[in-house]
């Protein structure tokens, strides 16, 4: 194992004062918004720079998810320490149609490892990895079985790498990733219809539960876990 740098990860799942339901990657989206517009003062929660209002074309400290009936906000780096200051538990936060309070917040703070392995480790993707856009997609549609088999791993390569370097972890050697098994399913995301794929993969890095890769990581795309 080759370690490649330490990062504070911290997460917060928010329970609610009652049952909400509806599709995760709708929930995780109106999250998103409500938290962004709480906190309008701090560009990490939302990607938009302050004085022009234009996003932030970088990889976001702030993730926003959804599981099981519970918001989660996952922060990496400096976002981590600004997660944990918040005052969760005195927030009403608009979710579509409903107001909600928050009644309880648990937060949780550690350090995310990432290292080169020696083998190749298996992670799996909770949620769909947006790897396409509209460009390569088509692209990607012209070819053969073959070919589309590279090109999704090598997607997936480039995707892990630009999460990586957006969190300022330098990967000295080759990365290698590639699908054991995938499947694909048809995503959305501002309105845009995206192929997302998800199923498990093997990469010889050592990377920590809930790093996310792909477009919309904000979002809730793409979400890894060990």
């Amino acid at each position: 194992m080759h370690p490649l740098a330490q990062i504070p990860f911290a997460q917060v799942e928010l329970t609610w004062d009652r049952t909400l339901n509806g599709k995760p990657s709708q929930r995780a989206r109106q999250l998103r918004g409500a938290v962004a517009h709480a906190f309008a003062d701090d560009p990490l929660f939302h990607q938009h720079d302050l004085t022009t209002g234009k996003p932030l074309y970088r990889y976001p400290r702030v993730h926003y998810r959804w599981q099981d009936g519970h918001g989660l906000i996952v922060g990496w780096g400096d976002a981590a320490q600004q997660l944990l200051e918040r005052p969760w538990l005195d927030l009403t936060l608009r979710l579509g149609e409903e107001s909600v309070a928050i009644e309880d917040a648990a937060l949780t703070l550690r350090q995310g490892q990432f290292a080169l392995s020696e083998r190749l480790e298996r992670y799996r993707l909770r949620t769909p990895a947006l790897l396409f856009n509209q460009e390569n997609y088509a692209r990607y549609q012209q070819m053969s079985e073959d070919l589309q088999d590279r090109e999704r791993n090598r997607l997936l390569v480039s995707n892990l790498l630009i999460a990586l370097r957006g969190l300022e972890v330098h990967v000295p050697e080759r990365l290698y990733a590639g699908f054991t098994q995938f499947q694909s399913q048809p995503c959305h995301y501002k309105n845009q219809p995206l192929l997302g794929l998800t199923g498990t993969l093997l990469c010889n890095a050592h990377l920590p539960d809930g790093l996310a890769l792909g477009h919309a990581v904000s979002h809730g795309f793409g979400w890894l876990t060990r």
